[in-house]
């Protein structure tokens, strides 16, 4: 007579065979370094696999790692789907290199337009480290222009929900990110060969559709998140990539010198900044004061160089928390690729600010200052919101909450 089968055990191992995701990407401006060698990109293996699997790890953090309450929480979960130095994680990154791009020098940017002495340092601005250091004795080394690869993630018995976090993670670190060093300033930034319509927003209003939260109130983050994030963006026009990448660096140098006050209401190179921060420095801080400085919560470390023949203040400020000397920029500028074109993007992270820097060596609590023209011309309390207000005087109008 026949018999009943008995059931299968619980724990039987998934055998389900791995989905794959292919990604065709290209550079859309340079890429520099990101290589074994500082400040060196390596021509025959520009782009490596580890190195895009920790941008994605970074992106994973920024988008799904809003919804976790405590550092413990995240660290499990990211390792679980990532892995970690004990077990492999569920995803894996392949990187398949189908064209190496060609060599392309920092002084070799900035051509045309005028002198930078009159119209400002444009797209270099973003790629000082690579120039030529006389005072250390190294040479300016080059970058790579279209560099095109291939992006396969393998996926192990990944749920629903975690899938989709590994779909945002891509599309925001193609969004957002990019290859090689200096992303966050526009260098390496990315665009799709293929299949734009599942990995390119088709206009601003995706971003939100792609990466806003509902809960996306996230008043103290651990960690960057675009959860409170706001992008600012510049109309599609015709003008190619390079004039996008050169109006964020016209931008961010006229940002760094503060050039929106009634004493200085026009972008001048080779006028002196208008932020209140060297002032202080140069009057110097007394043990435990307060640094009271805007700079600081743009990134850190910020290194003052020591001029001849002037008595200005030269030294570096760095933070101060255990472990903490050095704060990623939670503003990041690039050129952002849609479907319909590339934009300008300026977008501000919702990140921890730094709660003490060290001025030379000596620490001191960080606060915004009360009384910065800047501030104060723009209208604004703090140094993120003058970054906001300053891009939309500057040509970044479109402002996408996240």
């Amino acid at each position: 007579m026949p018999r009943t089968p008995p059931p299968l055990p619980a724990d039987l191992p998934d055998l389900s065979p791995p989905e794959t995701l292919t990604v065709q990407l290209r550079t859309l401006t340079p890429m520099f370094g990101g290589g074994a060698e500082t400040r060196e990109v390596d021509d025959r293996q520009p782009v490596r696999a580890a190195s895009v699997r920790g941008g994605l790890r970074f992106w994973w953090r920024a988008t799904a790692g809003a919804g976790y309450a405590t550092a413990k929480e995240l660290h499990d979960a990211e390792s679980a789907l990532w892995g970690n130095t004990e077990t492999p994680g569920r995803v894996r990154v392949e990187v398949e290199v189908t064209e190496r791009g060609t060599r392309v020098y920092p002084s070799e940017l900035n051509k045309g337009g005028g002198s930078p002495a009159q119209t400002g340092p444009r797209e270099a601005y973003f790629v000082h480290p690579f120039q030529e250091i006389r005072s250390e004795n190294k040479p300016e080394t080059f970058g790579l222009r279209d560099v095109a690869f291939t992006v396969t993630l393998t996926l192990h018995r990944l749920s629903a929900a975690e899938r989709e976090q590994v779909v945002t993670a891509v599309r925001a670190w193609i969004a957002f990110g990019g290859v090689g060093a200096r992303t966050r300033r526009g260098c390496g930034a990315l665009t799709v060969a293929g299949d734009a319509a599942q990995w390119l927003p088709a206009q601003p209003a995706d971003l939100w559709a792609w990466f806003g939260r509902e809960e996306r109130a996230v008043p103290q983050p651990q960690h960057s998140v675009l959860a409170g994030a706001k992008a600012l963006l510049s109309p599609v026009g015709a003008d190619p990539v390079k004039d996008v990448w050169r109006d964020l660096g016209r931008f961010w140098a006229r940002f760094r010198k503060g050039h929106y006050t009634e004493r200085r209401p026009d972008y001048s190179p080779m006028s002196g900044g208008a932020w209140r921060d060297h002032r202080t420095l140069q009057a110097g801080l007394r043990r435990d004061e307060p640094a009271r400085l805007a700079k600081p919560f743009l990134g850190l470390p910020i290194v003052y160089q020591k001029f001849p023949r002037t008595d200005a203040f030269a030294g570096t400020i760095e933070g101060a928390q255990e472990g903490k000397k050095r704060m990623a920029s939670p503003v990041i500028l690039k050129p952002c690729a849609f479907r319909d074109g590339v934009r300008g993007l300026v977008l501000v992270l919702n990140a921890p600010p730094p709660r003490q820097v060290k001025v030379s060596g000596q620490p001191h609590p960080l606060e915004i200052p009360p009384h910065d023209p800047v501030l104060a011309s723009l209208g604004v309390r703090g140094p993120l919101a003058a970054v906001r207000a300053a891009a939309k005087i500057d040509g970044y109008p479109q402002e996408v909450s996240l």
